[in-house]
């Protein structure tokens, strides 16, 4: 006897992540980055910013 099981995932855009879940999430990745360095520049403290600002001068 041959039992055949049905695959809900075979051959649909679920089985395997197709190029465009991958843009999505990379795309998605660097604007979290962005978006955090922006709110860390924001709220970094005064001290390290005249550091940062020194450091570029030399």
């Amino acid at each position: 006897m041959l039992c055949h099981q049905n695959d809900l995932m075979g051959d649909s855009t679920l089985a395997f992540p197709r190029t465009g879940f991958w843009i999505v999430h990379i795309l998605g990745g660097l604007f979290l980055i962005s978006l955090g360095m922006r709110l860390v520049v924001r709220k970094a403290p005064v001290p390290l910013l005249v550091y940062r600002l020194f450091k570029m001068l030399r």
